[in-house]
């Protein structure tokens, strides 16, 4: 069933295994960086509905907010997200359970391309810090409590990279791993330490896209997987030492996604995907196909199947992971972002509608719809603690997700 509720008034892979430290009052399923908990876009949440009420889901609150697309982290019950206003790249703190602001900075950054504007990145909280980068390039470190800055620096400008600034900004989100704060950027990966944005180790020198890396065990031995401009690599996480690398063509947004010691990795642009195998530091391809093409949404593994979103029409498909078999292809629900949560699928369509449907590679199956925010999203769905947050280039909104 479709409803229409946008002017409804407020009412064992791929983990990004973070070793954060304590966070302050965190709930059991908090969302505290991209992708979730796990990294893998899968919540561990459970009794959550499956269908919508004949007037649309509960909306708890709805808030305007300014352009971009950067994803909505929470975390000790506060909620962080980056936005463009009036020209300037600004980091928000919000209470997640109410909506109320209880902070907004300045990010002291200025960034416009001519197909949208405001930040791509999504932030990072470990602790009692948060970490966000802006599209332009600056790197922040702030109290998650105050907004208090810790540390900041534009990491084009400190370490000359301003020739090999993207037009598109930059769309890597913090990740972190133990004391290590990693990002991808310009032409190198880096790896800074979190308390103060030193360099721990810089390597590679190739031009770098939009991916976030992410971490993998390949014969008992834990890998930084990412995608470079050209290639798919594995570094050693402690001193990025290139472990071995793959030919991976095409503008990379979305991450790798990975079984074992296999790993899915694709793009859109006519490169296509492969699924890569990784053995004794090696790379090998099992396969290569044009059926599953992501652009800027990540497909999920679930089960042993991928579902996403094929190249810049969005058509939603299914592929047996294993064998890259099309098991089924479907026009619904249009090009959008998905999660996983409860055996069922969440998704936010460009055009800000809600579906959950189920994850199965015998057809595609809805089991509820509902336009719930106004604008263009380009935002994956964020779920924490039994709701569902979800913005647009307009307005965010918190959803009850709870039966």
């Amino acid at each position: 069933m479709k409803t229409d509720i946008v002017s409804q008034r407020e009412t064992n892979f791929v983990t990004n295994d973070t070793g954060q430290d304590a966070k302050p009052a965190a709930g059991k399923f908090d969302w505290p960086h991209w992708r979730g908990p796990s990294g893998n876009g899968i919540s561990a949440e459970t009794g959550l509905i499956h269908e919508f009420p004949e007037s649309g889901p509960e909306i708890l609150w709805r808030k305007t907010l300014g352009t971009g697309f950067s994803g909505l982290t929470v975390s000790g019950g506060r909620l962080f997200t980056m936005f463009g206003e009036e020209g300037r790249e600004k980091l928000i703190c919000f209470d997640a359970k109410t909506g109320r602001e209880i902070w907004k900075i300045d990010s002291d950054a200025d960034f416009a391309e001519g197909r949208s504007f405001g930040p791509r990145s999504t932030p990072c909280v470990d602790g009692n810090h948060v970490y966000a980068m802006g599209a332009s390039g600056k790197l922040h470190c702030l109290e998650s409590a105050t907004g208090k800055p810790v540390w900041s620096f534009n990491i084009y400008d400190k370490f000359e990279m301003r020739r090999f600034f993207d037009e598109e900004g930059v769309s890597c989100s913090p990740l972190i791993d133990g004391k290590k704060l990693i990002m991808l950027a310009g032409i190198h990966i880096f790896a800074f330490d979190k308390t103060n944005g030193k360099v721990i180790w810089k390597v590679l020198e190739e031009k770098m896209r939009h991916s976030t890396p992410a971490f993998a065990t390949f014969g008992g031995h834990r890998q930084l997987v990412a995608l470079t401009g050209s290639n798919l690599v594995g570094l050693d996480p402690e001193s990025g030492r290139e472990l071995w690398r793959h030919p991976q063509g095409g503008a990379c947004v979305a991450p790798v996604v990975g079984l074992g010691n296999q790993i899915y990795a694709a793009a859109s642009y006519g490169a296509g995907g492969q699924l890569v195998k990784i053995a004794d530091d090696t790379a090998t391809q099992v396969y290569k196909t044009n059926k599953l093409s992501t652009h800027h949404a990540t497909a999920m593994l679930y089960n042993g199947h991928l579902y996403g979103f094929h190249d810049r029409p969005g058509i939603f498909k299914c592929l047996e992971f294993a064998t890259g078999e099309e098991k089924w292809v479907s026009r619904s629900p249009g090009k959008g972002k998905l999660i996983i949560a409860d055996g069922q699928m969440i998704i936010i369509t460009e055009y800000g509608e809600l579906v959950l449907a189920k994850p199965s590679p015998n057809g595609y199956s809805e089991t509820a719809k509902a336009r719930v925010v106004k604008g263009t999203c380009y935002t994956a769905p964020t779920l924490a603690n039994g709701k569902l947050y979800i913005r647009s280039d307009k307005e965010m909104v918190c959803i009850e997700m709870k039966k």
